[in-house]
């Protein structure tokens, strides 16, 4: 008989940076010529923009100027609006969460068919339309709407409660939205427990708080982060559910940048407040993930 020889070949710490991480950056290629060419070259744009003197300016010049992060940084309207975007996001965080992840214990525990159709449903509701969704929150919420009839059946009001053009309809309407990004990853972290975690939590005397507080919800919280960060930038980035479902007295940062870029045609303007939204997420997410790491030991 011939013989048969292979060769197993095991990088070290001495192989080139492209021998070692080839393959995972021919898998990449794709995915980083679609964010440099719709993101990052997009974005290093308005970045240039927002040091532009716009047309309106009294000092409008020639050259690079902070005028319009001055500008952005002294208006109290942007701080107000800013400070509500801020609160209506960290709100619609909280209750998405808290809705969130009994759903996904929830399914760990069910049987596998109704598990997929809970499923089917989640994926359902993601590939249905924003505005669709909007416009059916526009019909339950409305003054004699089906909520508003349900509450004065109950005998709780006497007249209609208003809804509707509020805070409390956009945080709806983004909790509404989130729910599935925030169930999938928690779910995902969930599903990469070992049950041998729980039977020996319960073996050693545990209780079912226990275990869910020592071991469930540790383990899960790169899910909770993922599910977090993902309701966080989708509600601090939101336009078209504030601007369906809320009214000018409770505006989003974004409604502010799309009145400068598509009204005022100020582009510096709205180019600078794009930017500080997006590095305020960015330095907020950062904080957050270096809380978990730090005072959590979650591997995030």
């Amino acid at each position: 008989m011939g013989q048969f020889t292979s060769t197993v070949r095991i990088t070290g710490p001495g192989d080139s940076f492209w021998s070692r991480y080839s393959g995972a950056l021919f898998l990449l290629a794709p995915l980083l010529v679609f964010l440099i060419i719709f993101y990052v070259i997009p974005f290093a744009h308005m970045l240039r923009e927002s040091f532009q003197y716009a047309s309106s300016d009294a000092q409008a010049g020639e050259g690079l100027t902070l005028h319009q992060y001055l500008k952005t940084w002294s208006s109290a309207r942007i701080g107000r609006v800013m400070e509500r975007t801020f609160r209506m996001s960290l709100l619609t965080v909280a209750i998405t969460l808290v809705l969130s992840y009994p759903i996904a214990l929830l399914l760990l525990r069910l049987k596998s068919s109704i598990r997929t159709i809970i499923l089917l449903v989640i994926f359902i509701s993601l590939a249905s339309s924003l505005i669709v969704r909007n416009y059916g929150w526009v019909v339950v919420l409305a003054d004699k709407g089906a909520l508003n009839a349900l509450i004065q059946a109950l005998g709780l009001m006497d007249k209609p409660v208003r809804l509707m053009y509020s805070e409390v309809a956009i945080v709806i309407g983004l909790v509404h939205f989130s729910i599935p990004f925030m169930v999938l990853p928690i779910y995902s972290s969930l599903l990469r427990q070992p049950s041998s975690l729980q039977e020996a939590s319960q073996s050693l005397g545990g209780n079912a708080w226990q275990t869910f507080s020592k071991i469930t919800l540790p383990l899960s919280l790169p899910g909770v982060f993922g599910g977090t960060v993902l309701t966080f930038a989708l509600s601090m980035s939101a336009y078209v559910t504030p601007l369906m479902l809320g009214s000018p007295s409770s505006s989003m940062i974004s409604q502010v940048a799309a009145e400068q870029l598509l009204i005022q045609l100020n582009f510096p303007y709205g180019a600078a407040i794009i930017v500080t939204l997006t590095v305020l997420t960015f330095l907020i997410v950062a904080a957050y993930a270096t809380l978990l790491r730090k005072v959590f030991r979650a591997d995030v």
